[in-house]
């Protein structure tokens, strides 16, 4: 006698798990998005019930399922955004479709026989939302043209919708901006217009956030623009989720209180932060000692690349992190992605001085992109024609150049001669420089045409700095006040380390290659630090 089959068995598999064919297993799966698909023929078909779900074990897992919209009104199941529900007894067929809302190779046929059977669980993870950052989309930087996206930010100018003659109806172009102020074109067809029109011609004194979820890729005249594809594109304009609660928390300045069309102005870039003069500023020995977690901008210049680990790293085209070196396996450990196409983003470590001294700055992509013009591909492929460790265009586009640098404290490198910092932002924006040059006080012995205005404030450590007690090795003034040449080893180490650590200290094991001369204490003194690229040295002028 066959033993029967309980639909109550707790047989449940990943999404990841799943192979093409009949399956009687089971996924506890959230719903993402339920939308109905119209029948694409002029039938009497009511087209069908398309669902995006997404996995327990992993919430990145996602996988489509797709229903016939009259077995969906047969079975009388109320379906929600967001809801949980077990769902037995399905095909599993190679998803065909041309615009991707997952990433998954498969999807879901779900029939007649197929339960759908909802539940509680306070624990189920939730990620409703992927979303793509904005610079990388507008910079074409590993767009897929057809892997539908979301992207969240702040509208910050509107046209009114215009007809297109050619597709015989209307379209609305906008823009919006992330929290670094990255901005992105956006449009909107046809029905989709009117419910955000009205809210972007309301007056109200609160910034607009618009969340479009499961977008297109749309490039007009070569420029990229994300757009609604109907029926999966969903957008949401100032909600009251946790995604745009998160978003405003995340704005760092206040929003100006002008208004026009209902849209305030955006102030929260770099330019209005130097603008209201609200940028924190310190040099570089003052960072070198802060232990307070905070953010403060450098203005500096880099003086070379730090060559150990090469300049880019091989990414998973999903979650960003580091690939595995193994060629053959192109599987993500962290979130499970096959990477059949290369994706490569920067890593670099750049060596950059002030008046007060030096430090490491670590740079990922979007710093990188911002400061090189070309993505990191690009630099790879110069790399391997010419073979060697720095191509000489990304040595070109960094070297000398003048940078405010927004980092945060304390140091990376806590026991080095050299501290480290982690990037956050990049300005090399003339304008900017110039607003900064207006607005920020200018001490001796800056390294730039504009000054650094270190500002004043109660931390222990800088007022220990000002008075003369504390001191870097680095930063000691000769007996004399003759100018001194501290030569700077180029570390050209073959190891193809991308990982940033274990960089070895300046001081260990230099041999002939550092030539460090003991500095004299010398309270408040200034002094000019300038690099020269064609002698390697960093020489260090008192000020008068």
């Amino acid at each position: 006698m066959a033993a029967s089959y309980s639909l109550s068995s707790d047989v449940y598999v990943n999404i990841s798990d799943l192979q093409p064919g009949s399956s009687s297993d089971g996924v506890k799966v959230r719903v993402i998005r339920c939308y109905r698909q119209p029948s694409p023929h002029k039938t009497d078909s009511d087209g069908s019930l398309e669902l995006i779900l997404h996995d327990e074990i992993v919430a990145e897992d996602r996988i489509h399922a797709t229903m016939d919209y009259g077995v969906f009104k047969d079975k009388k199941i109320d379906i929600v955004e967001g809801g949980l529900y077990r769902i037995r007894n399905f095909m599993v067929a190679h998803d065909m479709s041309k615009y991707k809302t997952t990433t998954n190779r498969y999807k879901l046929r779900l029939l007649i026989k197929t339960s759908i059977i909802p539940f509680k669980d306070n624990g189920f993870p939730s990620s409703m939302h992927r979303f793509r950052d904005l610079f990388e989309i507008a910079n074409d930087i590993s767009v897929d043209n057809f892997q539908l996206l979301d992207v969240i930010g702040r509208v910050v100018s509107y046209q009114k919708p215009t007809f297109v003659a050619k597709v015989e109806t209307r379209r609305m172009d906008f823009k919006i901006a992330n929290i670094e102020g990255k901005e992105l074109g956006c449009s909107l067809w046809s029905n989709y217009i009117d419910p955000v029109l009205a809210i972007f011609e309301k007056e109200d004194s609160r910034p607009i956030i618009i969340c479009i979820q499961f977008g297109k890729i749309s490039r007009i005249y070569d420029e990229i623009k994300v757009s609604n594809t109907f029926h999966v594109t969903k957008v949401t304009v100032n909600g009251d989720s946790d995604v745009f609660k998160n978003f405003l928390d995340g704005m760092m300045a206040d929003v100006s209180g002008s208004q026009k069309n209902g849209i305030a102005e955006e102030v929260n870039d770099v330019y209005g932060l130097f603008k209201e003069n609200s940028a924190q500023m310190s040099q570089i020995s003052e960072l070198a000692v802060l232990q307070e977690k905070k953010t403060y901008w450098v203005d500096a210049t880099i003086a070379e690349i730090e060559r150990k680990g090469g300049f880019y790293y091989a990414a998973c085209r999903k979650c960003f992190k580091k690939m595995p070196r193994d060629e053959r396996n192109r599987q993500c450990f962290i979130c499970g992605e096959d990477n059949f196409t290369e994706n490569y983003r920067y890593k670099i470590e750049v060596l950059v001085a002030d008046a007060s001294g030096c430090a490491n700055m670590l740079m990922w992509d979007a710093q990188c992109t911002q400061l090189i013009g070309k993505p990191a591909k690009y630099m790879k492929d110069l790399n391997d024609k010419a073979g060697t460790k720095i191509p000489r265009e990304l040595h070109e586009s960094l070297v000398d150049k003048r940078v405010l640098f927004e980092v945060k404290t304390p140091s990376n490198k806590v026991n080095s001669d050299i501290p480290q910092f982690i990037v956050q932002r990049v300005a090399n924006d003339e304008d900017i420089f110039d607003i900064y040059a207006k607005n920020y006080t200018p001490t001796r012995g800056s390294t730039t045409d504009c000054n650094v205005r270190v500002n004043e404030n109660d931390d222990e450590a800088c007022s220990k700095l000002r008075k003369g007690k504390e001191k870097m090795d680095f930063e000691k003034l000769l007996e004399n006040d003759s100018d001194v040449e501290v030569g700077l080893k180029l570390r050209d180490e073959t190891e193809d380390d991308v990982s940033g650590e274990n960089i070895q200290d300046e001081n260990d094991n230099c041999g002939d290659d550092v030539t460090l001369k003991k500095l004299k204490n010398k309270k408040n003194a200034g002094y000019d630090a300038k690099y020269s690229s064609k002698s390697k040295k960093l020489k260090i002028q008192m000020g008068k």
